[in-house]
C-alpha cells in the first residue's frame, strides 16, 4: 500500500465542515418548503370591489338561503330594505365589518334594514367555523339583535348574487326589491350603508 492508496474506512468520510455544512443547508431547504406550504395552505381570496361602476338599478333575483340547514326564500323579506352579505369565516375584512355593525348597532336598530349575514357558498372554498360560531366569537350581541340573521349561501343564491366568487361582498336592496349599491368591507364603507339607511330606502 503507498501514502496514496485510502486507509479503512477513513478514506469514506467526508470532511467534517462538509457535513455540517450539508446540515445547515438540509434544514435551510426543509424550512424554505414548510413557509411554502404554509403560504400554500392559508386561506386567501378576492374581496369584492368597494366602489365597482355605476349600474342601472336591477331588481334582487329571488334565490334561497339556509337558516339552520332550512331554506329561506330572499322573498320572504320583500318589502322591507335589506342587506346581503357574503362572508368568509376565515375573512380578516368580515371580521372588522361584523365589528362594525356592533359599533353602528343603534343606528341600524332604529332602522327597518334587515341585515342577512351568509357565510360563502363553500366558504370561499376553504374549511372554517359555522357562520354561527363566528358570530358567536366575533360579535355575539348581533345574535340577539332581530335586525340581523345568520345563515349559509347556497348555490342557488351565490351564482346570482356573487357569481366572481368574492369573499367579501354585499348588496343594498331597497323596499321595491332593486339592488341600489354593490360594495364590500363594511368597516370601511358604511357610510354607503348609512345613507342608505337614512334614504329610508324606500
Amino acid at each position: 500500500m503507498t501514502a496514496d492508496e485510502p486507509k479503512g474506512n477513513n478514506a469514506m468520510k467526508p470532511p467534517s465542515h462538509l457535513t455540517r455544512k450539508s446540515a445547515i443547508f438540509a434544514v435551510a431547504i426543509a424550512a424554505v418548503a414548510l413557509i411554502r406550504g404554509y403560504a400554500d395552505a392559508a386561506p386567501s381570496g378576492t374581496m369584492g370591489p368597494e366602489n365597482p361602476p355605476a349600474s342601472s338599478a336591477e331588481m334582487a333575483p329571488n334565490a334561497p338561503f339556509l337558516v339552520r340547514g332550512h331554506h329561506v326564500p330572499l322573498a320572504t323579506y320583500h318589502g322591507q330594505p335589506l342587506m346581503i352579505w357574503e362572508i368568509a369565516t376565515w375573512c380578516g375584512s368580515c371580521k372588522a365589518g361584523l365589528r362594525a355593525f356592533v359599533h353602528h348597532e343603534a343606528l341600524i336598530d332604529k332602522s327597518n334594514l334587515k341585515i342577512i349575514v351568509l357565510r360563502d357558498y363553500k366558504n370561499g372554498g376553504y374549511p372554517g367555523i359555522t357562520i354561527e360560531k363566528f358570530a358567536a366569537q366575533v360579535a355575539p350581541a348581533l345574535l340577539k339583535d332581530p335586525h340581523f340573521v345568520f345563515g349559509d349561501a347556497t348555490k342557488q343564491l351565490a351564482t346570482a348574487y356573487n357569481p366572481h366568487h368574492y369573499v367579501d361582498i354585499y348588496q343594498l336592496i331597497d323596499a321595491q326589491n332593486q339592488i341600489v349599491t354593490t360594495s364590500s368591507a363594511p368597516s370601511v364603507t358604511f357610510g354607503k350603508i348609512e345613507r342608505f339607511i337614512a334614504s329610508g330606502s324606500k
